[in-house]
């Protein structure tokens, strides 16, 4: 063999084995994994397969951990079993759980969240994602109800029976039953150290991400190459994760904000679990009925339209309304009251809404400067609500 053809062969070997650009996978002969090469039986664990139909190979992968060879110093990080790293084509996810898979060992890339809310999942992986996984995060998950809270006070949160509550903040506790939902709020907290912590956080498994970024006096985050950027690290914690809320008219339609954002997360490969929305009627604020009752119809008939026409326009996106009510400018208790039970009884049935919480105006209190529940905190404690899922995401 003269030396240009070996020079040649040792070039194209070295070519060979990259992979992604994702760094050099852990493979060590001194650490192998429990492969389980007997006929599959469903567990209560995630477990990966390297064929379809969870044909052997196939090991079992441990909850509350991030496998990718990735590793910040974070004992939560470990690297996928080793023959497994750009390997799995199908798995097993039992009831109870959300997984993600990505391309990328930060999360990022082509990926894909899977939620067994009501039962057991056993699937193949998107032909985009076969033997091209280098990153896993499986976690348990609370299935709240869709009724939510919203509030910075954390004595007003431990009032409410919800069960979760968001306070436009990444690092609040949850309380017992309550569980809190993390939200970066603007590019300040969407960086990495802020999702490791989230990586070692057992209590969360959803992430919120801008508050209003079309907004100037919000988030203010006019350019959407910078927000996929920052969205992009949030990635990195592998939690399900939240479209960027936007003002009310900003949701939908030609060169809106959300719209330009979810078209640009689409061509880069950016996972959105599911769509934030604000709603506050706004500019009705005067356009008042005959009756309270019939002023509280008329706002739930425009609410109803505008989340039908969201859902249009993002039909396999689901739903989250972090904020809304009957405008903050309408002072009448009654009309908020009847708003609420409108409200809430509708989104209930409706399948593609997953959560929502009331957006007390300042005029219109949920707790009063004694701590106590106003009437208005007390109508809204008192709605019942249905689960978040009623089925599996897959």
């Amino acid at each position: 063999m003269s030396w240009r053809l070996l020079l040649l062969f040792v070039t194209l070997a070295g070519i060979s084995s990259c992979k992604k650009g994702a760094g050099p996978a852990n493979n060590s002969p001194t650490n192998p994994p429990v492969v389980d090469n007997t006929p599959f039986q469903p567990g209560a664990t995630l477990v990966v397969s390297k064929t379809t139909a969870m044909g052997n190979p196939r090991v079992a992968l441990g909850a509350d951990t991030v496998f990718t060879d990735s590793n910040r110093g974070i004992s939560k990080f470990k690297a996928l079993p080793s023959g497994f790293d750009n390997a799995i084509v199908s798995f097993y996810l039992p009831k109870g759980f959300i997984v993600v898979f990505a391309e990328n060992n930060d999360g990022t890339g082509e990926s894909v969240c899977y939620v067994s809310a009501k039962a057991s999942i056993t699937a193949s992986l998107p032909d985009a994602l076969k033997n091209r996984v280098s990153f896993v995060r499986y976690i348990p998950l609370a299935n709240t109800a869709k009724k939510g809270f919203a509030a910075t006070d954390s004595n007003a949160v431990k009032l409410f029976n919800t069960s979760w509550y968001y306070g436009w903040s990444i690092d609040r506790p949850s309380f017992g039953a309550q569980q809190f939902v993390p939200m970066t709020w603007g590019k300040g907290t969407a960086t990495v150290d802020y999702m490791a912590s989230l990586v070692n956080r057992k209590d969360v498994d959803h992430l919120l991400s801008f508050n209003e970024p079309d907004n100037i006096d919000q988030s203010n985050i006019p350019i959407i190459d910078t927000a996929i950027a920052r969205y992009k690290v949030m990635m990195q914690s592998g939690l399900r994760l939240g479209s960027p809320a936007v003002t009310q008219d900003q949701a939908f339609g030609a060169n809106k904000w959300l719209t330009k954002f979810m078209d640009a997360a689409k061509l880069q490969k950016v996972r959105v679990d599911f769509v934030a929305l604000h709603w506050y009627d706004w500019g009705n604020q005067t356009n008042n009925q005959a009756t309270d009752s019939l002023t509280a119809q008329a706002v739930f008939n425009r609410f109803k339209t505008y989340i039908e026409r969201v859902h249009t326009d993002y039909p396999n996106q689901k739903i989250w309304i972090t904020e809304y009510n009957a405008n903050r400018n309408r002072s009448s208790n009654i009309v908020h009251k009847y708003f609420m039970k409108l409200s809430v009884d509708w989104l209930n049935t409706v399948p593609y809404v997953e959560r929502f919480a009331y957006f007390f105006p300042p005029d219109l209190p949920a707790v009063d400067t004694n701590g106590a529940l106003t009437d208005a905190g007390s109508y809204w404690n008192s709605l019942t609500s249905t689960e978040a899922f009623a089925a599996n995401i897959e």
